[in-house]
């Protein structure tokens, strides 16, 4: 007997609905002279949700190889968006001014300060009603890549521009700032070291003696 009927599918759907991938809006702030964050967000048309992938090295146990975790990557270098182009080429030129003058100079290859050229740029996940359902935040991020605009006399489409960013991390609902901060493994390490200055009463405490 299958753990799951068609029937249980249908309810879920029905109670719940899915996400829908055209259902999202992104948040783009720039260091840069330029304001027109708001509109670059607005013709934003593709967007990715960032991964995670956890780093891991095989380790010797007697006869056995085991695999043990050692770190974590957030697919920094590669984070994709396309978006629509206006008449007046806003969109380009948002991003050249982005890379021009705070990245580095066009002229002199002189680099800019690093946190000059960084902002955050938000992702979130919509219902149908327009609702935010989820977030993620890539943290200081910067444009490394303004792709090639193609145009052509063969089709009337809207011309489109695909911009790749590179980022430190990435923050969301589940994975909160507040990790680095006080939670997890760290934050284990952090109320060890505060159990000694404390004169070991909080092992006192803990193993109650």
């Amino acid at each position: 007997m299958a753990n799951f009927q068609l029937n249980d599918f249908l309810a879920k759907i029905r109670k719940e609905d899915l996400a829908r991938s055209a259902r999202f809006e992104v948040v783009i702030t720039t260091p840069g002279r330029s304001r027109n964050g708001r509109s670059v967000s607005l013709l934003c048309e593709e967007a990715a949700i960032p991964g995670l992938i956890s780093s891991f090295v095989p380790t010797k146990i007697g006869n056995w190889t085991e695999y043990r975790v050692h770190g974590v990557e957030f697919f920094g270098d590669n984070a994709t968006f396309g978006f629509y182009v206006d008449t007046q080429w806003g969109v380009r030129e948002f991003f050249e001014d982005w890379i021009a003058n705070t990245q580095v100079d066009p002229i002199s290859k002189e680099v800019g300060f690093y946190e000059d050229y960084t902002a955050d740029v938000e992702i979130y996940t919509l219902d149908r009603g327009d609702n935010r359902t989820g977030k993620w935040c890539l943290k200081e991020a910067f444009p490394r890549l303004v792709n090639l605009t193609p145009l052509s006399q063969a089709a009337d489409s809207p011309a489109r521009v695909s911009v790749t960013f590179a980022y430190k991390y990435w923050v969301s609902d589940t994975i909160e700032e507040g990790f680095r901060e006080g939670g997890g493994p760290l934050g284990n390490i952090k109320r060890l070291v505060n159990m000694f200055k404390n004169d070991g009463k909080g092992f006192k405490d803990l193993f109650d003696f």
